[in-house]
């Protein structure tokens, strides 16, 4: 499923809407709300992970904490449109899978020890597979999982 930023923002303000006190609220209070919303992470011992992307204010916060993850995912169609509520899953070279979840957006920032690990994502009813080797420090890895349907 493809959202454009504007679909998603309608629904996130609606969400908003029916969640959020009857307070007013000021536009930077909305702005900072959306860029929580739309992102997600998931802190844990030896991994963590932040996906999101979806709508510019989260774009930006993906943006601005890039620098502290080691391997970039990407998820998109063939059109160049992004994918949101994407499934995923790393397994270490043991072949033990470490962590699954969902991306809430299209970017996916994993942080992982170094090492070799393999990132699948379900895209179209369909788990796709990417070797990575995770590194320390400099650049991070860069993945890419593309929708094959129409």
């Amino acid at each position: 499923m493809s959202l454009t930023t504007r679909e998603a923002f309608a629904r996130l303000l609606l969400a908003l809407a029916t969640v959020l006190p009857c307070a007013p609220l000021s536009a930077q209070e909305v702005t900072e709300e959306v860029a929580r919303q739309n992102t997600a992470e998931a802190p844990q011992e030896d991994f963590s992970w932040m996906s999101g992307g979806i709508g510019d204010e989260a774009l930006q916060e993906m943006r601005r904490t890039a620098a502290a993850y080691n391997v970039h995912v990407l998820f998109s169609d063939r059109q160049g449109h992004y994918l949101a509520n994407v499934p995923f899953a790393v397994v270490g070279r043991d072949g033990r899978q470490i962590y699954s979840g969902v991306s809430d957006g299209p970017m996916l920032y994993l942080r992982l020890p170094g090492g070799a690990y393999r990132v699948s994502a379900e895209i179209d009813g369909i788990w796709q597979n990417r070797a990575v080797r995770a590194g320390g420090k400099g650049r991070p890895a860069r993945l890419s999982f593309v929708a094959r349907g129409e």
